[in-house]
């Protein structure tokens, strides 16, 4: 089976590593030589909860034209990088298997718009840290949910083969239902250790932190109650338990100055509830710190 994931982030670089265990060839489409050289060279270095160190041989290129032809594609970029990834398959006339990869929902409605045939999504809840260029540290275990959004339902079937204790993994029927449930995890999640400049785990072992969680959870709630069986608080609380000493993707991109994912997580569910009639004011004030923190002006 041959597999390219697109983008060697932490997400991409985990998801290598458990892949290349089942037979799979890995193919990393990168933006850097640099990066791709030393995934070639070193390939993916896996280091476990436990400590214990895996290497697994992974291949890696820079450009659209020496990936595998016959291969199955996994997007693992982030919200900013979709529309290059999209625009790179157009222009090459690249219609493969698909699955997407990503914190928030704003690539949903990119994907809609195009005319790829056979595309899946997926949420990931593991703790994870790229530590350099090619290996990641798994800091906690989560669920991977994944979705057919379009297409032939069995197509990223394969992926059961992951299913172990340190990987679980489910398929569900509704796309937008998993996506919904991550994002508004990630919202509940993301904003605060962003702001607050704290690991995940510091969101229930504080107890000013923790009341701030609850408070964000209820006024998420209140705009999506049917998510409430499906995203209790004690979910919540438990990603937070599983990825304690894991720092968000947004506190990630805040402490290396790059942008941070605004717009696909907080705008988005913003704007979600918004169509319900349902004012978010609590998540609204930390959009605006966000925004100042990220560079913009207040509004």
């Amino acid at each position: 089976m041959e597999v390219v994931i697109v983008g060697a982030g932490s997400i991409g670089l985990l998801i290598g590593s458990y892949l290349g265990r089942f037979d799979c060839n890995i193919t990393f489409l990168v933006r850097r030589e640099e990066q791709a050289e030393s995934i070639r060279e070193k390939g993916i270095q896996y280091i476990g909860e436990n400590g214990i160190r895996e290497t697994i041989r992974a291949n890696a290129c820079t450009q659209i034209e020496n990936v595998p032809v016959e291969a199955h594609w996994i997007v693992a970029v982030k919200f900013n990088g979709v529309a290059s990834v999209l625009e790179r398959l157009k222009s090459e006339k690249l219609d493969p298997p698909l699955l997407f990869v990503q914190n928030g929902i704003g690539h949903l409605e990119m994907i809609a718009n195009t005319e790829l045939s056979n595309v899946f999504v997926a949420t990931v809840e593991h703790g994870a840290a790229r530590l350099n260029d090619y290996t990641v540290s798994h800091n906690g275990v989560g669920l991977t949910k994944v979705a057919c959004f379009r297409g032939v339902p069995t197509t990223f079937d394969f992926l059961k083969q992951l299913q172990t204790h340190t990987f679980p993994i489910e398929f569900s029927e509704g796309a937008q239902d998993i996506l919904l449930r991550k994002v508004l995890i990630n919202c509940a999640i993301n904003p605060l250790t962003a702001i607050l400049q704290v690991n995940n785990g510091h969101l229930i072992e504080n107890d000013f932190a923790h009341a701030l969680l609850s408070q964000l959870y209820d006024e998420l709630i209140s705009a999506f109650p049917e998510m409430q069986k499906e995203l209790p608080k004690s979910a919540i609380e438990d990603v937070c338990k599983r990825t304690a000493r894991n720092e968000s993707s947004m506190l990630k991109d805040r402490n290396s100055g790059r942008p941070m994912e605004i717009e696909t997580i907080v705008s988005a569910v913003i704007a979600l509830a918004a169509q319900r009639d349902k004012p978010l004011p609590f998540l609204q004030t930390m959009e605006k710190m966000l925004r100042v923190m990220d560079g913009g002006e207040p509004y």
